[in-house]
């Protein structure tokens, strides 16, 4: 399986109750926050969990995530989005933020530096961290469940057309199952909708080519099988909190 992940956004950030507070939002990325000093808490689909210094905190992909600090709380951290659509699904299936020891604080501490000059080794040093939290997260969260090879020949069938989207009977169809079959033994071994496995692989390939900047947000909303650009602008915004013009031209904050 493809293992490499691609990484969004991170540094270091000085956080207060003004400026980092978050209710409800829908996260597509997986995240890693490193606090350094302070403390405050984050939440995936209404499960609470402290945030302290000395810890790494592992905030899984696709859930609904609240945030919040009473004080100034400083904290390194990087968004980051697997390559694979299995490793993707994987990762989704993990239904809490899981806490580990920062064994990697050399690392973590360099965020800053690797996002505002990145060089070969503290490249190396920020994938290996990733891949390493992953291998711990996937330890303790088993990714493919009973059953789910099955489901592989219609997964990879899917990725090959996501950008425009056979029907459901004709994704059954690899696999030999009838429509409601499928549907819900793929809602019961992955735990989302073929529907919305879909929206997040379109989302996700929208957002690579508005961050590549050479095509315009409606060449990239055809480019991902949209034909009204206004309407793959919501849909975008809902998804990702921003727009896709602010993404493309580099206007969206970089915060944890």
């Amino acid at each position: 399986m493809n293992t490499d992940v691609i990484i969004l956004q991170g540094g270091r950030n000085r956080c207060t109750p003004t400026n980092w507070t978050g209710s409800g939002h829908w996260s597509s990325e997986a995240r890693l926050y490193a606090p350094v000093a302070g403390g405050a808490w984050a939440a995936v689909d209404g499960h609470r969990q402290a945030l302290h210094p000395a810890q790494l905190y592992f905030i899984p992909p696709h859930h609904r995530i609240e945030y919040g600090t009473r004080d100034e709380f400083v904290v390194d951290w990087l968004h980051f989005r697997p390559v694979s659509s299995l490793l993707d699904l994987g990762l989704s299936r993990v239904a809490a933020i899981q806490r580990l020891t920062n064994r990697w604080s050399p690392v973590t501490g360099a965020l800053a530096q690797f996002f505002d000059q990145p060089g070969p080794a503290l490249s190396c040093r920020v994938h290996a961290l990733i891949l390493e939290v992953l291998g711990e997260v996937l330890e303790r969260n088993p990714y493919a469940p009973a059953g789910s090879e099955r489901l592989f020949p219609a997964l990879q069938f899917m990725d090959d057309h996501a950008m425009s989207p056979p029907d459901l009977s004709t994704i059954a169809g690899r696999v030999n199952l009838s429509s409601g079959h499928f549907h819900r033994l793929f809602r019961q071994t992955f735990r989302t909708t073929p529907f919305e496995y879909l929206l997040r692989r379109r989302m996700a390939k929208a957002h690579q080519l508005l961050l590549e900047g050479s095509k315009s947000v409606k060449e990239v909303s055809t480019a991902c099988g949209y034909d009204d650009p206004y309407y793959f602008s919501r849909l975008f915004r809902q998804r990702r909190g921003a727009s896709p013009r602010d993404v493309r031209l580099g206007k969206t904050s970089r915060r944890p």
